[in-house]
């Protein structure tokens, strides 16, 4: 299992280095909104769709059910791919401030693991956020995340 999982993380890697579409175009002309709730540009469930790394997207595994994000009253409930939960969430202009997200301790394949553990390290703390051609984006210290809404 150890050897499997040291060759799954630099497949995962190379997956996201090798990105199969362009994320999005440069500019965005929506404005955001501002205060405590929701913007209604965030309100809904979010899928995700992508994993955006230099410039380029990938998407994910067949063999992994897409995590999910959905934003009310200062929280937001996920699901990482494997395990689901919730959390705070403070949405300003142009950051989201994600509070500890508890989880639950399900077991799944190495993938979805993997999956769970890059999205679960993207929604830590402040992260910048932008919605892009009706897309949302987090942006992540590796690679961005990228959420259509269902």
């Amino acid at each position: 299992m150890t050897r499997t999982r040291k060759l799954l993380v630099p497949v995962l890697a190379l997956a996201l280095a090798l990105g199969v579409a362009a994320c999005g175009s440069d500019s965005d002309s929506s404005d955001s909104a501002t205060g405590p709730d929701v913007p209604a540009e965030l309100d809904g469930t979010w899928t995700l769709m992508n994993i955006a790394s230099q410039g380029a997207a990938t998407s994910l595994p067949n063999t992994v059910e897409a995590p999910t994000l959905e934003f009310s009253d200062g929280n937001v409930d996920v699901f990482t791919g494997c395990n689901s939960g919730s959390g705070s969430a403070e949405i300003g202009d142009s950051t989201i401030e994600f509070g500890s997200i508890a989880l639950t301790k399900k077991s799944c394949d190495e993938m979805s693991n993997q999956v769970e553990t890059f999205v679960s390290q993207t929604l830590k703390g402040e992260t910048g956020y932008k919605v892009q051609q009706g897309n949302l984006i987090i942006e992540g210290d590796q690679a961005d995340l990228i959420f259509v809404q269902e």
